[in-house]
């Protein structure tokens, strides 16, 4: 099965000037080896210890839109009290788009690049934990083209974990194979074209019995706190039986 033809959403930003390439990181934030953003929170007390991994949406080689959405995560974090990684895509991850950073979209590419990236995810967070405190709850979200890529991990069930948070995209393409079905929250920005793709997955998640809330705002291709705080409320909470 392939995802060639998943419409992966593009993040758009000018250039810095003198074409100097900026961090992959905002500067307050820490980075882990392999290009991967750090922002630490304690978890509230009597809560689980929450590790959010944020997949972006595809930004253009050389910009620095990504940290307008790092900086919203942290933000999000500090609210919530919860760590968060942001990993760096593959250059050219999308073959529509070579000149973007984004995530493996052929069956050639998921087969080259995903054992390697889930390698780096799961080399920071056994270094986070190194200190012998692990996560109770470890859950993937995305924004648009991470969205979908997100929803292809978890329909796929190619990485085990606690739970999915998509916005600002997903869709059901190659089905509900996933024998490990854990809780997914499923963003709709209603005013965004990407409105009809998520309601469809979410029909297929209630026929399917496969856990999970949706909820829909009338916005456009945004990520809203809205969103976030609505994704991470729900995993926190939800049932993991």
């Amino acid at each position: 099965m392939s995802f060639a033809l998943l419409p992966l959403l593009v993040t758009l930003a000018a250039p810095l000037a003198g074409g100097k390439r900026p961090p992959w990181c905002a500067s307050e934030l820490k980075t882990l080896e392999g290009n991967i953003c750090l922002h630490e929170e304690p978890a509230p007390e009597g809560e689980p210890r929450v590790l959010v991994i944020f997949l972006h949406g595809l930004v253009k080689t050389g910009t620095n839109w990504q940290h307008h959405h790092q900086r919203q995560l942290a933000r999000a974090a500090k609210r919530h009290g919860f760590t968060v990684l942001m990993p760096r895509g593959i250059d050219g991850g999308h073959p529509h788009y070579p000149k973007k950073v984004g995530w493996p979209v052929t069956t050639k590419d998921l087969k080259k690049h995903e054992p390697k990236m889930f390698a780096r995810w799961k080399a920071a967070q056994a270094k986070l934990e190194a200190d012998g405190q692990p996560f109770d709850r470890v859950v993937l979200m995305g924004f648009s083209s991470g969205a979908y890529y997100d929803a292809s991990l978890a329909l796929r069930g190619a990485l085990k974990v606690d739970g999915h948070a998509l916005i600002g995209g997903g869709g059901k393409w190659g089905g509900l194979n996933a024998e490990h079905r854990p809780p997914i929250f499923v963003g709709i920005c209603s005013k965004d074209y990407t409105a009809a793709g998520a309601e469809q997955l979410v029909e297929a998640l209630e026929e399917a019995g496969w856990p999970h809330e949706a909820k829909s705002l009338e916005v456009g291709h945004t990520l809203v706190d809205e969103h976030l705080d609505a994704a991470v409320a729900y995993l926190r909470g939800a049932s993991l039986e």
